[in-house]
């Protein structure tokens, strides 16, 4: 049941970013992208700006701060993963990393980005 719940709050929690960034002028031209190094939530593109996306959810703070479970590994993993996308769909080098935390209470969403 636990799990079926932190499932369900991390799709919510995906899909409220989705909405965060395109309102911000970015399209989602990945979301879920996995390989064999991991994940990336979303991957956003603004003109030949790419931005990667970790998305964090959170309803309580009962197992701290959302951000505190990014570690190096992780981001190495995510940037190894953009790399095999970027040889795949010919997308620029270059990009943007960030951590976009959601913290939902009482149905209301509050979000904090962080750029790594």
């Amino acid at each position: 049941m636990k799990k079926n719940y932190k499932k369900k709050l991390g799709a919510l929690g995906e899909k409220i970013a989705s909405l965060y960034y395109q309102k911000l002028g970015w399209q989602i031209i990945q979301k879920n992208y996995l390989t064999r190094y991991g994940e990336i939530d979303l991957v956003c593109q603004k003109e030949q700006k790419i931005m990667l996306v970790e998305v964090k959810t959170r309803s309580s703070l009962q197992y701290g701060w959302a951000e505190e479970t990014i570690s190096n590994k992780k981001i190495n993993n995510i940037c190894n993963t953009y790399h095999l996308l970027r040889q795949k769909e010919k997308l620029p080098e270059t990009f943007q990393l960030e951590i976009c935390v959601i913290y939902l209470k009482n149905k209301i969403a509050k979000i904090k980005t962080i750029q790594l």
